[in-house]
C-alpha cells in the first residue's frame, strides 16, 4: 500500500470539493486537523475513512463513511455543511458557528 502525505490528501480532498461545488472548512487548524485524520486513516486502512467516525478496519463495513461519506451531501444539504466540518456549501453563513450536527449513520 503507499502511503499517503499530507500534500496527497490536500489535493484529494480539494478535488473532492471542486468537483461538487463545495468549499473546505476555512478555519486552517481544523483543515489541518481532519486532513491528517484522513491521512492516518488511509496510511492505517489503506482508505479514506472518516476521521470523526470509528473505523471497522474492513472497507467493505466501512464503504459508507469513506470520505466523502454517503451522509455527506444530505448534511450539507440540511445543515451547510458535513458531519466533520471539513465540506461546506459556499453560500452558508454560520456567522463563525459549527455545532454538532446528528450522526446519520446507523448503528
Amino acid at each position: 500500500m503507499n502511503k499517503k502525505s499530507y500534500e496527497d490528501v490536500s489535493s484529494y480532498v480539494s478535488k473532492i470539493a471542486e468537483r461538487k461545488g463545495w468549499i473546505l472548512n476555512d478555519n486552517s487548524q481544523t483543515l489541518r486537523d481532519l486532513v491528517e485524520g484522513l491521512m492516518q486513516n488511509f496510511n492505517r486502512h489503506g482508505y479514506y475513512n472518516c476521521p470523526c467516525r470509528d473505523s471497522q478496519d474492513d472497507r467493505h463495513l466501512d464503504r459508507d463513511i469513506i470520505c466523502p461519506c454517503k451522509y455527506s451531501e444530505l448534511d450539507i444539504q440540511e445543515f451547510g455543511y458535513c458531519y466533520c466540518a471539513l465540506y461546506f456549501d459556499p453560500s452558508t453563513d454560520l456567522g463563525g458557528r459549527i455545532g454538532m450536527i446528528p450522526e446519520r449513520r446507523p448503528e
